[in-house]
């Protein structure tokens, strides 16, 4: 990777259009000799032209670069996301999709560990999805077997992510329970996916979670159970729920 003062005017331009999202200027800049697609602007965090590109929703931009052959794995950013997380932080499926066809094409990486590649705080691409709430990301991550089991450094599923989530977020929930994974797990504080959704107010997400056998009287490891938030957030509706 070149320093900040080593690199190039034309790998400046690439990542100054990128940002802009200025398609002509990235299709003319990718062609040169001399062009790093793979910089990291030290000034923008350590991203990348294609980072940049999906963070400000530019798919034109992302395609011609992921083209020219721009880096899909593992960047060397401080949160250390992949173009796939951004584009699933982002919510953005046409991104999602450019990036899992060039990695099937691309073949010399098995695609499971780019799917299931985790971040600093071992985020997966489906937790982000997850906690978005996109319905669409999600179920293009489970249709690549993007693994809904892996749990991040807090021992969190994308499921927990799911239900942590300010608005409703019940399709999605149903789309991690239907993948296959243990409802009642505990995360490293012994938040099951159900506390979560009674401490964030989840009610279709709270009668759901206990129709498909959620235990309702586990206990994190400070003695609270999903009735616990339920009544601290004074929702009488989960709160006849869990108490059944």
């Amino acid at each position: 990777m070149s320093s900040n003062r080593e690199v190039k005017a034309t790998t400046r331009d690439l990542f100054a259009a990128s940002e802009r999202g200025d398609a002509n200027a990235v299709a003319t800049l990718v062609k040169a000799p001399d062009v790093d697609l793979n910089w990291h602007c030290q000034q923008a965090y350590g991203a990348t032209a294609l980072l940049v590109a999906i963070t400000n929703g530019f798919p034109d931009v992302v395609q011609l670069l992921i083209d020219a052959g721009a880096e899909l794995g593992a960047l060397k950013t401080p949160d250390r996301n992949s173009p796939l997380h951004e584009a699933a932080f982002r919510a953005d499926p046409t991104i999602m999709r450019m990036i899992l066809e060039r990695i099937e094409q691309n073949g010399n990486q098995p695609i499971a560990s780019l799917i299931d590649m985790q971040n600093q705080f071992g985020n997966t691409p489906l937790h982000n999805a997850a906690r978005t709430g996109s319905p669409e990301c999600v179920e293009i991550l489970l249709k690549a077997d993007a693994k809904p089991s892996i749990v991040n450094v807090n021992g969190s599923l994308p499921l927990h992510h799911a239900c942590y989530c300010e608005k409703s977020n019940l399709q999605v929930v149903k789309l991690l329970v239907d993948a296959g994974l243990d409802i009642n797990h505990q995360d490293a504080q012994g938040y099951t996916p159900m506390m979560v959704a009674a401490k964030k107010n989840q009610t279709e997400v709270i009668d759901y979670l206990r129709g498909r056998g959620a235990d309702l009287k586990v206990k994190n490891q400070f003695g609270e159970n999903a009735l616990h938030f339920a009544t601290l957030r004074e929702n009488k509706g989960a709160m006849e729920l869990l108490e059944e």
